[in-house]
């Protein structure tokens, strides 16, 4: 800490209970920067996910538990909710897609079956 402006900015760390896949790491990403609901304290541009780490650069404990502790929060909250929506839909949708070969093998099978030499 040199007494300039922003020498007593750290960057802190907040440790996930797994390693986040790549599309949390980009739906949080997105929503820290965009988030729902936020305080006039909120900078966007601050986080980043690294391993099992989300990390707040340029920011003080002091902040984090005043302001962004909430947003902190909220994000992790919607980013689980989201990928696991997406998840959901990109299992359905594979299932769907599945279920349409089945029937159109299955057609031709009983087609083929009828045709006769």
């Amino acid at each position: 800490m040199d007494g300039s402006r922003g020498s007593a900015l750290y960057e802190i760390p907040f440790r996930l209970n797994k390693v986040p896949s790549q599309l949390w790491e980009e739906l949080f990403i997105r929503n820290w920067n965009s988030p729902p609901r936020f305080t006039l304290m909120h900078r966007s541009g601050i986080a980043r996910v690294i391993g099992d780490k989300i990390i707040l650069k340029g920011t003080t404990i002091e902040e984090v538990k005043k302001y962004h502790r909430d947003t902190l929060k909220l994000c992790i909250d919607k980013s689980n909710q989201e990928e696991k929506e997406m998840l959901l839909r990109d299992e359905q949708r594979r299932e769907k897609e599945n279920e349409r070969i089945r029937v159109h093998e299955e057609s031709i099978r009983n087609l083929a079956n009828e045709i006769e030499f």
